[in-house]
């Protein structure tokens, strides 16, 4: 009898090591992905077009976005550098519509999906990792809008810790800090001031 108490504690204790160290892996993996984050964040970068058109490019990891918008998950399947099906397409503009948007003088903006696709990238302290990146184009009133206001949260909905960094490409090419901010400023806004990054003059925050 007291042999048989013994093993039924020793595999009682057994389970209760395995459980706790698969918590803690579980766990583990849960908390470095929330909170050791290390891929970079959304990049949105505009350049003035003829025709009062501004083009916006897009950029965010593949990873993160499966993570805010598993219904996307058909993304993941897909090899960088080949075309994307249009269905896919088309849902991915539905779902990024929903996360972003422009206004000027308290005005909404259209904005049209123009494209998209995947990248592979490599960075040495981050590894491999793809790169979904969308085209816009964005119909303003004024041929040249000195500010924009944008709302954007795609990622940062889910992963709280994603930043976006916003940029203007002057038509040499340079690119201009606009504005950098996260979760807690995406729902009120951010305002993007253009008269400034056309001279040179804004300072990212």
């Amino acid at each position: 009898m007291s042999r048989r108490v013994f093993w039924r504690t020793a595999l009682l204790a057994l389970a209760v090591i395995s459980l706790g160290h698969g918590a803690s892996g579980a766990g583990g993996g849960l908390i470095e992905t929330a909170h050791a984050h290390a891929l970079p964040g959304s990049v949105l970068t505009f350049e003035q077009q003829p025709q009062h058109t501004l083009h916006l490019t897009l950029q965010f990891p593949r990873e993160d976005l499966l993570i805010a918008a598993p219904e996307l998950a058909a993304l993941g399947e897909q090899a960088p550098g080949q075309p994307l099906p249009q269905p896919l397409v088309d849902q991915l503009g539905d779902y990024l519509s929903h996360h972003l948007a422009l206004s000027a003088n308290h005005t909404p903006l259209t904005l049209q999906l123009v494209g998209a696709r995947l990248e592979s990238t490599y960075q040495p302290q981050l590894g491999d990792y793809v790169l979904v990146i969308t085209e816009w184009n964005v119909k303003t009133d004024k041929a040249e809008p000195d500010s924009l206001l944008l709302k954007y949260d795609a990622v940062m909905h889910e992963v709280r810790n994603h930043r976006a960094d916003v940029y203007w490409q002057t038509p040499d090419g340079d690119t201009r800090p606009l504005a950098g901010f996260g979760f807690f400023h995406s729902a009120h806004g951010v305002r993007l001031n253009l008269q400034k990054a056309k001279l040179g003059t804004v300072e990212k925050e």
